[in-house]
Formats: C-alpha cells, sequence, structure tokens
C-alpha cells in the first residue's frame, strides 16, 4: 500500500493556529486599538445614518465602518465623523487586505 510523502517544514515552522494566537496576543485587545465603548456607539449611529455600502454599485447592506486615515495613522481622527465610510463586509475585508498587505506600511 502506498504511504504519503513526507510534509517539508522549514525551520522554524509552526502550525497557522499557533501563528494566529501568537499574532493576536502581540495585538493586543480591541480597546488598546481604540475600539472602545465610545466607538461602538459611534458606529451603530454612523451604520444607522449611512445603511448602504459606499462602494460605487455595490448597493449592499453597510455591516462595518472604515476608517479613511487609519486609528494608527490618525488617532485623532478616531471618532471624527468625516473619517468614516460604511461598508459591506466584503468590501472592507478587501481594502484592509489591500492596505496593510505583507510589506506595506501598518496604518
Amino acid at each position: 500500500m502506498p504511504s504519503r510523502p513526507p510534509t517539508f517544514r522549514p525551520p522554524g515552522w509552526k502550525p497557522p493556529q499557533q501563528r494566529r494566537k501568537e499574532h493576536d496576543k502581540a495585538r493586543g485587545s480591541a480597546s488598546s486599538r481604540g475600539y472602545d465603548a465610545d466607538w461602538r456607539k459611534l458606529r451603530a449611529r454612523f451604520l444607522k445614518a449611512n445603511p448602504l455600502c459606499c462602494v460605487t454599485g455595490c448597493g449592499e447592506r453597510a455591516t462595518d465602518v472604515d476608517h479613511e486615515e487609519s486609528i494608527r495613522k490618525r488617532p485623532d481622527l478616531r471618532l471624527v465623523w468625516s473619517n468614516l465610510r460604511s461598508m459591506c463586509h466584503r468590501h472592507h475585508s478587501a481594502r484592509t487586505a489591500r492596505d496593510q498587505a505583507f510589506g506595506r506600511d501598518r496604518g
């Protein structure tokens, strides 16, 4: 009976679950990153006022609120209404992946 070939594991390789756990630990809590009770209240009001995704042609219900200028770059704009835009989850995830991709500025 054929056997499975050995899987290559480079030195220092860790399973995805362990890497994710280490990343989350280093990342800090949501509150420490600026997503506290004040943010949750503002987010709820913003989604009520802007219920649709802001991406042209989308028309989906907005579920996420995005900061145009990231909190990391501009913490002073964290709760400023004009720095926010409503997005469906698909478009928000795509924007986040594009803006915070590996090797880019983490802001």
